[in-house]
Parts: structure tokens; C-alpha cells; sequence
């Protein structure tokens, strides 16, 4: 990336990383970020999923801790003086946040490749680091390699993939980041370190834009050039955690959250130098649509009014006319009504 006019970025090319690549002279071929707060019981098991790698290349393994209090630092550096020269840690000494330890992370990722692993998910598939990286090698057209995963609560692991559920077996392009599409969860994300390839002015700039990288990396990507999405191996498990209470919050909240985390998109593209806008309209009316019937429908429980406060704040907010989200709350309910007769 370029700097654009104002505080805006202007995307690198997929041209301009190729040549960044291949005269990229780094020991490491890969580096795998890791981020990790409070994951003493389940830590091991992503770093050993990482480690049981089958490469012919040389990875590390960078592990931002935000600040643990549970013994989760013990952990980590055992692991470390047992593989010194593949994990490095960053061990930060207060609690920064996802985002900025984040962007500790990626001050070390001094490698080509970038993957990622939550501290609190794990691999399975000792041949994915090489797959992906000789694919990659291989198929210059492409910036990114996209992997399935199952789910897990508990004990009980799904036998059906993420992208199996949303029948998401094809390349993810420029036209499915514009719609905000599902690119898969971070587990999976395999990507040519652009932010490597960023100058300092830009990287600061991009990881200032208040979206996670889970999100953020796959839609800038798939902007610059395709990631390759058809393998149907599942490589990594994505544990579900129900009961945090930041789940907790996306449950009570999920039709405010989706239409706030979709105008922090616009807004990211906005801030790059790009011609084309997020297509995200239709996405954005269908939740309005749908949150009024279903605050409807909650009136006379305990949650209608949680529903009502989330869909009054959608009505406010002044992204869309009043006017049409009353024209298509209307259109819906005629739709009904004609479907039922």
C-alpha cells in the first residue's frame, strides 16, 4: 500500500507483494500469530497443533499473551524454552485488547506467509502449513488459502464444516468482500503478509481502521486478488464459547451488532482508495426488516424489549430514510399476507 491522499490508504497490488516476495530473504517462511488472554486449559492444545506441523520450510510461531492472569504465562514460556527458535513471545504488561495485541503481533510476523491460530482453537491437520504454503508458491494469482473447520461445545465436536453450512466451497473474490460475505473463521487464514509489505505510515493507518482482522484481512484481500476456498478438508477446530459473557452480549444484541459491524465495513473501504462501495443495502434493510418482527413477535416476553431497543436504535441511526424501512416493513407484511391466501 501507497498513501493516498488525506489519511487515506491506497491498496498494494497483488503484483507489488509477488515482487516483495521473491526477494524476501526472511529465515522463516511462514509465521503463525497466535493470540492468547486466559486460555490456560486449552493453550497447549493450539500450540501442539502448530508444532506437529510436517514442513520442509522453517515457521514461528508468535504468541501475543494481553496480559494473562491465569497461569496461561507459565505455559508459554515452558514452550518456549523447549523451542526456542519457533515460538516467540510477546508478553504484554497490561491489558491492551484484541486489537492492539494484535498489532504487536504483526510487528513480528517477519515472514512471506502469515496464518493464524485463537488461543483457544487447534489444528488438526499436521499437513495444512505445507499445503497451503506450496499452493501459494505454486499459484501466484492468488493472495490467500481459506480452510474449513468444525465447531466445538464442550466435548461434542460437529461433524458438518463452517463453510459446509453456508456452501462456501468457491474462490473468495472482490464481489463476495463488497457483499460482506463469509470468508471463514481465523483458524483457517492463510495470506501473504501484506502487512509485511505495508510502509510504516500505512500499517499504522490500516490498524487503526476499528475492525478485527478476522474480518478486516479476508475483505482487503479478497479485494486485491482472490483466496482460493475449494479445499473441503477441515484443518482446525473453533471452539464455541457459549457462556462468555461476550457471547452472552451477541445474543442479546446480534441484529444491532451485524448492521454496526457491516457500516464499520463501509467505512473501512471508505478509508482506502478504492472506487467500488461495499454492496451491503439489501443486507442492511433485511436486518431492519426482520428485527421489527421479530421485537414484534417478543412483545409479550422477557426479551421484547431488548428486540424493540435494537431495532429502534436501526431506525435512528439515519443510514436509510424512515421512510423506506416503514415502506418495507409494509411490503413484507402484504408479501405475507398474499403468500398465506
Amino acid at each position: 500500500m501507497t498513501q493516498g491522499k488525506g489519511d487515506e490508504i491506497e491498496m498494494i497490488s497483488l503484483d507489488e507483494i509477488l515482487v516483495k516476495q521473491k526477494a524476501d530473504t526472511s529465515k522463516y517462511k511462514v509465521a503463525v500469530c497466535v493470540t492468547s488472554y486466559n486460555q490456560q486449559d486449552v493453550i497447549e492444545d493450539a500450540l501442539n497443533g502448530i508444532l506437529k506441523q510436517k514442513t520442509t520450510f522453517p515457521f514461528l510461531i508468535v504468541v501475543g499473551d494481553d496480559y494473562s492472569t491465569d497461569g496461561t504465562r507459565d505455559i508459554l514460556k515452558r514452550y518456549k524454552e523447549q523451542y526456542p527458535d519457533t515460538i516467540e513471545l510477546i508478553l504484554q504488561p497490561h491489558n491492551l485488547g484484541l486489537f492492539k495485541n494484535r498489532k504487536e503481533i504483526f510487528k513480528s510476523c517477519d515472514a512471506p506467509y502469515i496464518a493464524f491460530c485463537d488461543g483457544d482453537d487447534y489444528w488438526t491437520d499436521e499437513t495444512c502449513l505445507q499445503k497451503k504454503y506450496d499452493f501459494l508458491e505454486k499459484h501466484v494469482e492468488y493472495i490467500g488459502y481459506q480452510t474449513a473447520c468444525f465447531d466445538r461445545q464442550g466435548n461434542e465436536i460437529t461433524d458438518v464444516s463452517d463453510l459446509d453450512k453456508l456452501n462456501c466451497f468457491f474462490d473468495f473474490r472482490k464481489e463476495n468482500a463488497l457483499k460482506n460475505d463469509y470468508p471463514g473463521q481465523v483458524g483457517g487464514f492463510f495470506f501473504r503478509n501484506i502487512y509485511k509489505y505495508m510502509s510504516n505510515e500505512n500499517f499504522e493507518a490500516y490498524t487503526e481502521i476499528p475492525v478485527d482482522d478476522s474480518g478486516k484481512l479476508p475483505i482487503i484481500s479478497g479485494i486485491i486478488a482472490p483466496i482460493f476456498r475449494q479445499d473441503k478438508n477441515v484443518t482446525f477446530i473453533y471452539r464455541v464459547c457459549n457462556d462468555s459473557m461476550s457471547r452472552q452480549e451477541e445474543k442479546r444484541n446480534t441484529c444491532k451488532q451485524i448492521f454496526v459491524s457491516h457500516l464499520l465495513y463501509q467505512s473501512m473501504i471508505d478509508q482506502l482508495n478504492i472506487k467500488e462501495k461495499m454492496q451491503i443495502d439489501d443486507q442492511l434493510i433485511i436486518i431492519a426488516t426482520n428485527n421489527f418482527f421479530t421485537a414484534l413477535k417478543s412483545s409479550f416476553r422477557k426479551s421484547g424489549k431488548g428486540n424493540w431497543n435494537q431495532f429502534i436504535y436501526i431506525y435512528n441511526y439515519g443510514y436509510f430514510d424512515k421512510r423506506k424501512i416503514r415502506h418495507e416493513i409494509l411490503r413484507f407484511f402484504l408479501e405475507k399476507i398474499r403468500n398465506r391466501g
